[in-house]
């Protein structure tokens, strides 16, 4: 991404001045668009992190009398412990947490619990990419008047950026996903190769492992999933989205960086020198432990769950921070996350808020989140600086401090403005980028397929788009 921390929230209208300037804008077009594929394609990283498995079923059920009652819907691992133990240390209030589905499943349900005028949680587990969906509809409450802000100075600024938009914030930040280089040691040492400090050398190194082991590659990326490649695209300075909340939205495709991008790894593909293994797939795990692929972009959460999906190469892997445009900078991109969003048809704001800001911002929650059943990664600075956390080993790579690459990752994010039509992104995306991966369409031409169908999805919407 860029070389510097910019943090920018997502300026400009006010939600509320969304509606009137962008009144044709519909909840089924914008918020859920596509729901139904997303799950296939554009697998959700919060759902699928790690591969652990998600809260199965209700809990914090037994409520003690008088006390108010939150419905919250979430479904990742660990979350159900941190609803336990906020319900143990506040007897006024009392949360019953249900998993009605992973990601878009979730917030289909909400969608339709929103036009039933009933049924909908009070808190939910919303994306970062999707907040923007929810905003514009007016689904989510503004955590302002509740002291949300209070929280601000312990959140990495690339999570606050995200949930905030003009003056208000829709949602309590909870994990980050900042990428790292994370490769092979074992393997690289092999070949003589050492960590690429840039993409230019990064192009070098894959050309001399294709030339030294014609069957191994420096690096892996699935096209098809839209989530990974926009977090390095957004790494390389090349995030195609511009939106601040209002009815201008800027696609771009097609742009400056986005096309060096393109061309960058198009020569990579065309030449057979880099991978493109189907994400969390069982061969993505056997091309990485049979020395097939020797490294990942991997995200904070992606260690936990590799080494539990991996034998051959345990104590191999290392963290580096990523390949940059230029040398002498430091530039992450960000590949998953959540937050705790109060929804605004809730009849109790205060407490839904008050369980909301608890969750993402104490001590008390991060003590459980970054425990080995959540595995959630912080965005809380407290937890994220500190010194237990940042002497983390973990088998996979043996006796390296790991965390403190991906932590000073998250110090160097530039927030992306998510559009919100992102759901509708992740429908059309896994058909326009499937003839990258086998060979039959070049990467420029799949960007420019994506800048059409967007751009024209986008001004059908009211939006009024700049390339």
């Amino acid at each position: 991404m860029r070389s510097r921390l910019d943090v920018r929230g997502r300026g400009g209208a006010s939600r509320r001045s969304v509606a009137a300037r962008v009144g044709a804008l519909s909840v089924g077009a914008l918020a859920l668009t596509g729901a139904a594929a997303y799950g296939t394609a554009g697998a959700s990283p919060a759902a699928s992190k790690s591969l652990r498995p998600a809260v199965s079923k209700a809990s914090g059920t037994s409520c003690k009398k008088g006390a108010v009652k939150l419905t919250m819907w979430g479904w990742a691992a660990g979350y159900n412990l941190a609803v336990d133990e906020f319900n143990k240390t506040h007897s006024d209030v009392c949360v019953v947490l249900e998993n009605d589905g992973a990601t878009t499943a979730e917030y289909t349900k909400i969608q339709d619990a929103e036009k039933a005028g009933s049924g909908a949680p009070d808190v939910a587990e919303i994306e970062y990419f999707v907040l923007p969906s929810f905003e514009i509809t007016h689904t989510l409450a503004n955590l302002v008047p509740y002291g949300v802000n209070a929280y601000r100075k312990n959140e990495v600024a690339v999570a606050w950026s995200q949930v905030s938009q003009g003056s208000g914030v829709y949602a309590m930040p909870v994990d980050v996903g900042p990428l790292a280089f994370y490769y092979n040691s074992t393997m690289l040492a092999k070949y003589g190769i050492s960590v690429p400090k840039t993409w230019a050398q990064y192009a070098t190194d894959a050309a001399t492992l294709k030339k030294d082991d014609p069957g191994a590659y420096l690096g892996t990326l699935d096209w098809a999933d839209s989530q990974p490649v926009l977090a390095m695209m957004q790494q390389y300075g090349a995030f195609p989205f511009k939106w601040n909340g209002g009815s201008k939205l800027t696609i771009s495709f097609t742009g400056k960086s986005e096309t060096a991008f393109a061309n960058f790894w198009q020569k990579l593909i065309g030449s057979g020198e880099a991978n493109s293994t189907v994400d969390f797939s069982p061969a993505q795990w056997t091309a990485w432990d049979s020395g097939t692929d020797a490294s990942r972009f991997s995200p904070a959460w992606g260690p936990v769950g590799m080494q539990l999906s991996i034998k051959n190469t345990i104590g191999s892997w290392r963290a580096a921070p990523m390949p940059t445009t230029s040398s002498g900078t430091v530039q992450s991109g960000n590949w998953g996350g959540s937050t705790i969003a109060v929804l605004a048809s809730s009849k109790h704001p205060k407490q839904a808020a008050e369980f909301a800001e608890w969750f993402g911002g104490t001590a008390a929650s991060w003590k459980i989140l970054s425990g080995p059943i959540a595995g959630a990664y912080p965005g809380y600075k407290p937890v994220l600086d500190s010194n237990s956390f940042l002497s983390t080993t973990l088998p996979i790579s043996k006796s390296q401090h790991f965390q403190g690459v991906f932590a000073q990752a998250a110090k160097h994010m530039v927030s992306p403005e998510w559009p919100p039509i992102m759901n509708y992104v992740n429908t059309i995306w896994p058909t326009a980028f499937a003839g990258v991966a086998n060979g039959s369409e070049s990467l420029p031409a799949a960007f420019k397929t994506m800048q059409n169908d967007l751009v024209k999805y986008a001004k059908a919407q009211g939006f009024n788009v700049s390339l």
